[in-house]
C-alpha cells in the first residue's frame, strides 16, 4: 500500500497539482496575484537550473483558479459543514480550490477520483491530519455536482450571443425620409 501512495505521488500531474497549490497557497499570503507569481516562476526556471520549470498543467489550475476564483470559492462554502471557507488553514483552502476547478473545470479526461484521491493525499503531506476527512468530503460533494456544471457550461457556451444591432443602420437618415428638423 505504501509503494502503491509513492507511485500517486511521483506522477507529473501529481506534481504539477502539489505547485498549483504551493503557488495559490503563496499568492494568497502575499495577496500577489498567482497567474503573474506563477509566469514569474516559469521564467525563472527557464532562465536557471537552480529553479524548477512550472508545468503547463500547473499554469492551467492557477490560471483556472484564478478566472473563478469567486464561484469556486462559493461552491467550496455551500459544502463546508461546520466551518467557513475563511476560518480553514490557507493551505487547505488552495488544495480545495485547485481540486474543485479541476472536478468543475479541467479536463475531462482525468477521473474525479483521482482528482480527490491526490488532493487529499496533498492535504495529508501538507496540512493538519484532521483536514483529510473534511478535504475529502467536500471535493466528493462537489464531484457529484460537477457532471450537471459541466454539462450547463457547455450548454451556455454554445448558445449563439444575440446579433448586434448597428444602430447607425436602424435609426434613418432624415435626408432620406424626406424630413429635416
Amino acid at each position: 500500500m505504501a509503494d502503491d501512495a509513492e507511485h500517486r505521488r511521483r506522477g507529473s500531474r501529481f506534481r504539477a497539482r502539489k505547485r498549483a497549490v504551493a503557488l495559490l497557497f503563496e499568492a494568497e499570503l502575499r495577496d500577489a496575484d498567482v497567474v503573474a507569481l506563477a509566469e514569474e516562476r516559469r521564467r525563472m526556471g527557464e532562465e536557471s537550473q537552480e529553479f524548477h520549470d512550472v508545468a503547463s498543467y500547473t499554469v492551467d489550475i492557477v490560471t483556472g483558479v484564478a478566472e473563478r476564483l469567486d464561484r469556486l470559492d462559493t461552491m467550496i462554502a455551500e459544502h463546508l459543514r461546520e466551518w467557513t471557507l475563511e476560518r480553514l488553514p490557507a493551505v487547505d483552502r488552495a488544495v480545495l480550490r485547485a481540486g474543485a476547478w479541476e472536478l468543475l473545470f479541467g479536463t475531462e479526461d482525468v477521473d474525479s477520483a483521482i482528482v480527490i484521491d491526490q488532493s487529499v493525499l496533498l492535504v495529508a503531506d501538507l496540512s493538519a491530519e484532521k483536514s483529510v476527512p473534511y478535504v475529502n468530503a467536500v471535493l466528493d460533494r462537489i464531484a457529484g455536482l460537477a457532471e450537471h456544471i459541466r454539462a450547463a457550461e457547455r450548454a451556455v457556451s454554445s448558445l449563439d450571443p444575440a446579433p448586434a444591432v448597428d444602430v447607425s443602420e436602424a435609426t434613418p437618415d432624415p435626408s432620406e425620409t424626406g424630413t429635416e428638423d
